[in-house]
């Protein structure tokens, strides 16, 4: 068997007009504390007679080109306050109240106990505090003067009485659902 080549003769064009990609200082962290990123410059430099002249990137295409940006990460942020996003409120109307998430994290995201408790943000409040408005029907109405009786005699379950006796059978039935909570 032969023995293979351990150099190969290459040709990356002339001396005089190589080109190289150029790259400038890295900028500032994006991010005070913990991970943010950093950018640079970079350009295609053509050497020619001496001199030094940018040109278009894909002359350099066949180099690898150095990155433009990196992460960086000046220092630790140390624990602070994440909030998720508040629930739907419990209520439309009369005071229901909505929820969410509070915890202290660190920089990668583990859960401290290094957070100021008197700064913990709200993990519960009030919301629609307004009061509950009855929708107004307009055929909705008592057609009988002794509607009263047909909700003593508790008929509202019919759907006769219902629309006989709207006004009174409504009312009734808010009332009891203030009274169970609902």
């Amino acid at each position: 068997d032969e023995r293979p080549e351990e150099l190969t003769p290459c040709d990356i064009g002339p001396c005089q007009h190589r080109l190289e990609w150029y790259t400038g200082p890295w900028g500032q962290c994006s991010s005070e504390c913990g991970n943010g990123t950093q950018s640079r410059s970079v350009v295609c430099l053509l050497h020619s007679n001496g001199s030094l002249e940018v040109t278009a990137p894909s002359n350099c295409s066949h180099l690898p080109r150095p990155p433009d940006t990196q992460t960086c990460h000046l220092k630790k942020c140390g624990a602070k306050w994440f909030v998720t996003e508040w629930s739907a409120c419990s209520r439309s109307c009369e005071t229901g109240y909505r929820v969410r998430e509070v915890r202290c994290m660190t920089d990668d995201m583990t859960q401290s106990s290094g957070c100021d408790p008197s700064l913990t943000p709200d993990d519960r409040e009030e919301c629609n505090t307004h009061p509950c408005v009855p929708e107004i029907d307009e055929k909705c109405r008592d057609m009988y003067y002794n509607c009263n009786v047909v909700v003593q005699a508790r008929l509202c379950v019919y759907s006769y009485y219902r629309t006989a006796c709207c006004v009174s059978c409504t009312k009734v039935s808010q009332r009891e659902a203030r009274l169970s909570g609902r």
